[in-house]
């Protein structure tokens, strides 16, 4: 099955995502030829409301669509891509929900949210409590960038009890952002604290390109095939459709017993290494 990808930053001139529809297009392109179906446009909500509208939004969606179809080549894959938007967490934002003021993963019941990188401030427990409580689910990007739950795993567990959901970025897995973030993504990979991996692409090139295969490959040689596919094609399927994948944690934290439990594979390794039955 091709890939989902729930977190991208693809529409232009509506964050710091591409400027022009052509250079939209061409990520949309490499991303196709990279083996995904469906991208999620997820501007950030701060970046729209200050420069933008939702309706300028869900304009320049379907114009990139429209674009996408007309410049299709026989034969080559042609990717779709859906409504979201990334959420700071504030105190306000189940209010500015109900009001709105915001697009869900897909109009789904799915909401992504930003992890901020150095702490959890006090209140995100009660906003993601109060998302629940109208029935949304709150999605968190990026947790292995964020300082205390890279640490503190056991957060991490609790609160998807709770009901809330975790994405980690194919940058992070494949060691664009040091080697914290990438053992953090595959610990969390590992003991099932990840519902997907999202690209989080931003341009053509830099940390954040298009193209989730690479990722795709280091899951595969962290866990297995199965898990691969589960957090890169099944899972984002199920949220896009608004269904909660049953992700269940591994209780197990091998890191406290003192075992050596995750290994970052040699990029070599991965280079010379085919996967079985994928491209």
């Amino acid at each position: 099955m091709p890939y989902i990808d729930l977190l991208t930053h693809i529409l232009p001139g509506t964050d710091d995502g591409p400027a022009t529809m052509d250079q939209s297009v061409r990520m949309a392109q490499v991303s196709a030829a990279d083996g995904a179906a469906t991208l999620v446009s997820t501007p950030h909500h701060g970046d729209v409301q200050l420069n933008s509208s939702l309706d300028t939004v869900r304009q320049l969606l379907a114009d990139l669509n429209s674009r996408l179809r007309r410049e299709a080549a026989d034969g080559a894959p042609l990717v779709r891509v859906v409504p979201g938007m990334e959420n700071r967490i504030t105190p306000a934002l189940p209010d500015m929900i109900e009001a709105g003021d915001q697009l869900t993963l897909n109009g789904s019941r799915f909401v992504l949210l930003s992890t901020p990188f150095a702490t959890l401030p006090d209140f995100v427990g009660d906003v993601l409590a109060r998302l629940r409580m109208k029935r949304l689910i709150p999605v968190l990007a990026r947790p292995e960038r964020n300082a205390v739950l890279r640490r503190d795993l056991g957060r991490m567990r609790a609160m998807i009890e709770e009901g809330t959901l975790f994405v980690v970025t194919a940058g992070s897995i494949t060691g664009q952002f040091g080697k914290d973030s990438q053992r953090a993504a595959l610990r969390m990979v590992q003991q099932h604290l990840a519902h997907a991996v999202v690209s989080d692409m931003h341009s053509l090139d830099g940390s954040r390109p298009p193209g989730l295969r690479r990722a795709f490959r280091w899951v595969e040689r962290a866990t297995d095939e199965a898990t691969a596919i589960r957090l890169l094609e099944e899972q984002p399927r199920m949220i896009l459709q608004g269904h909660s994948p049953e992700s269940e944690p591994d209780f197990d934290d091998s890191e406290s017993s003192g075992r050596r439990w995750w290994r970052i594979p040699a990029p070599g390794i991965l280079r010379g290494r085919k996967s079985q039955g994928r491209p």
